[in-house]
């Protein structure tokens, strides 16, 4: 990997590869009149280059990437595949081809089976975790990838119950699957801690392969004239690992070891259309949460945890959309030297659009704030259709804040741009 002060932009042999296929997929895969094909294939080619706006104005990140999707569907039985090609010019781990998601599906009237390696969604959330703990994240580039691209899919079997007004189903993960995080000190977007000894985040620690580490998780949906809502419940572990601190042999540095613990979450949500508004709601029970010990050369703690979310759309004339989302979090018996974490915390989110020149131009910003700690980050961007198919976007990232998981990055504000065609 590059040190961030020497980084420089070049045009990668993956971006030419990229460009050729631009301009022979239309004529490769245009089958959009051939209705009779069971094939569906689709994806985009993508280039993203982003630059600090700070002291050393180096480039954050650089990477360029082929995505692609695969259906095959023949009666009842249907496939899907999903992968990119990646170059990424700073993380030399993150070059190469990458397969995604792969999966089959075999549905009746009134069941389904779908057995494979899949992401697993829960919640009404947008943007926020509460029940949705299934698939873990990619936080290699904390929150500036596309959402889409956070999660990671998960080697799954899951058995559905479909009718009108009733959707039910059971996943077995029999293998885990965790977060992915910037360890790399190269990386702007590391998470190692700054304390008075040097540290090393060692990797590992995860549950074996065995059937008494399996993942269970069951959501019962209900579609009812005007309103939805669900019940879930996951036997899971923490896919965000705590850590504990041993020291060194020969007490130079400090080796933080990850940890993984069970833990059970049980949850509800509900969505219910308003006119032009949308009112959403998310709760969650966790018990036996692990926390990272207030001195981390101590074990793990585990304690419960409350989470609510209440969040509010808008879908205004003229192309408009607001919304609004703020998120509690609580922890029963809490005691201030006892976990590394507050009692309560606050995090609202603030999203708001609007389609411009006949829906070619589209504005927006995104963001979180940290209300305790009073720290946020946001995402300002403006895209436009060149043509049908290609994309050019232009945005900022802002981090402030002084304390919270913002502020870890209020040195990391960046310019970005993409061009992305679609087929």
């Amino acid at each position: 990997m590059h040190s961030p002060m020497k980084r420089t932009l070049r045009l990668p042999a993956t971006a030419l590869c990229c460009l050729l296929a631009l301009l022979l997929t239309p004529a490769v895969w245009a089958q959009e009149d051939d209705h009779s094909s069971p094939f569906e294939f689709m994806g985009d080619i993508g280039s993203y280059h982003a630059l600090r706006t700070e002291t050393p104005y180096d480039w954050m990140t650089s990477r360029n990437r082929l995505r692609y999707a695969l259906r095959y569907h023949l009666g009842n039985v249907r496939f899907f595949t999903s992968g990119k090609l990646n170059h990424h010019a700073f993380i030399r781990a993150y070059t190469g081809v990458f397969p995604r998601e792969y999966y089959l599906d075999y549905t009746t009237p009134h069941f389904g089976i779908r057995t494979g390696r899949q992401i697993i969604l829960r919640g009404v959330a947008d943007g926020l975790r509460i029940n949705d703990v299934i698939s873990p994240m990619d936080m290699t580039e904390f929150l500036t990838q596309e959402y889409d691209d956070l999660r990671i899919p998960v080697n799954a079997v899951r058995l559905f119950y479909l009718s009108e007004l009733v959707t039910a189903e059971v996943a077995f993960i029999p293998t885990f699957q965790g977060y992915k995080l910037p360890l790399d000190p190269d990386n702007p977007w590391n998470v190692t801690p700054k304390l008075s000894l040097p540290v090393e985040m060692v990797s590992g620690g995860e549950p074996t392969f065995l059937l008494e580490n399996m993942e269970y998780s069951g959501h019962l949906s209900f579609t009812l004239p005007g309103i939805d809502f669900s019940l879930s419940g996951a036997y899971t572990w923490n896919k965000l690992p705590c850590y504990k601190a041993q020291l060194a042999a020969d007490f130079s540095y400090l080796m933080l070891l990850p940890q993984y613990e069970r833990m059970t979450v049980l949850g509800a949500d509900f969505s219910k259309p308003l006119d032009a508004f949308v009112l959403r709601s998310e709760g969650a029970y966790t018990l036996g949460k692990p926390y990272t010990a207030a001195n981390p050369l101590l074990p793990i703690v585990r304690k419960n945890l409350v989470q609510g979310m209440l969040g509010l759309d808008w879908y205004g004339p003229a192309s408009w959309m607001l919304s609004v989302q703020g998120m509690y979090e609580y922890i029963p018996e809490y005691k201030v030297k006892e976990i590394d974490t507050d009692e309560q915390s606050i995090l609202a989110t603030f999203r708001i659009s609007k389609n411009l020149v006949n829906d070619l131009l589209s504005l927006s910003s995104f963001g979180y704030m940290d209300v305790k700690n009073r720290s946020l980050f946001n995402r300002f961007s403006a895209s436009y259709q060149i043509v049908d198919g290609l994309t050019a976007t232009l945005g900022y990232d802002l981090f402030h804040g002084t304390k919270g998981i913002f502020a870890t990055y209020q040195h990391n504000s960046q310019v970005w741009g993409q061009l992305v065609y679609k087929f």
